[in-house]
């Protein structure tokens, strides 16, 4: 038998809720941490925690709930996120929701998670980023900053750790097939595909056995990165003159 713990925020839908429909026919004991639940898992393995990650109180409160009912902490993925679409006139509520989803739920995870995973020697911190992150969001100035603040956090929680015996992983896809992307299926992001949830996790676990860091279930990202990297003036050009083309065409 599995004894294998997961937690999964931003269980609800989308890619968390394809995650543990994985783990749960691997066999593994999956708590999914959402403000919702989801009616899907009838399943014993399962667990529900209703948990705001934007509040470091109710990721306290998560901690000790796993703790007390398994002990232990296998992997751990901080999914959870938003896309609200603006420009820098954006609410000032839109950049604290995108900065607290984005990057301080990952902030108060690792100060729970990182004790236990160094102590335990073992455990897998899996952070759900973006391409934007790495690239652009053309349509969200808010969702593209904070998804580059939560590839940084991970870059440096995974170097200033390298010594214990765990792993982090940044997951950067472009377009799923997901609430956030439904309407958008010709969004910029979909340009290379609008992956299945399924399909992502497939990737995703693709990427773990490998212990890769930077897992890109879309492969074309790796080549856009390798031209930002090469040459930045040309790719912002190259990004305004695909915004051009996409407003043109609507």
């Amino acid at each position: 038998m599995n004894n294998s713990v997961v937690i999964i925020t931003g269980g609800s839908g989308g890619i968390g809720k394809a995650l543990i429909k994985k783990y749960l026919q691997d066999g593994f004991f999956v708590i999914s941490a959402d403000l919702e639940n989801t009616k899907d898992f009838n399943n014993k393995n399962f667990s529900f925690f209703q948990c705001n990650v934007e509040s470091e109180k109710s990721i306290s409160d998560l901690f000790e709930f796993i703790l007390k009912k398994y002990s232990r902490i296998d992997y751990f993925y901080s999914n959870a996120g938003i896309l609200s679409l603006g420009d820098e006139n954006s609410s000032n509520y839109d950049w604290e929701k995108n900065w607290k989803l984005h990057l301080m739920s990952h902030v108060y995870i690792s100060r729970k998670l990182l004790p236990i995973f160094r102590k335990q020697k073992f455990g897998y911190f899996l952070i759900t980023a973006s391409a934007a992150g790495l690239l652009t969001h053309i349509d969200s100035i808010t969702y593209s900053v904070t998804k580059h603040g939560a590839i940084a956090f991970a870059e440096w929680i995974a170097i200033n750790n390298r010594e214990y015996n765990f792993d982090v992983s940044v997951i950067c896809p472009q377009a799923v097939r997901t609430n956030m992307t439904k309407g958008r299926e010709k969004n910029v992001a979909a340009l290379d595909g609008m992956l299945e949830p399924d399909f992502l996790v497939e990737k995703i676990q693709e990427g773990i056995d490998k212990k890769q860091f930077l897992i890109l279930p879309h492969p074309e990202v790796q080549n856009y990165i390798e031209k930002k990297s090469s040459n930045y003036d040309k790719w912002i050009s190259g990004m305004a003159r695909l915004k051009q083309k996409l407003m043109d065409n609507k």
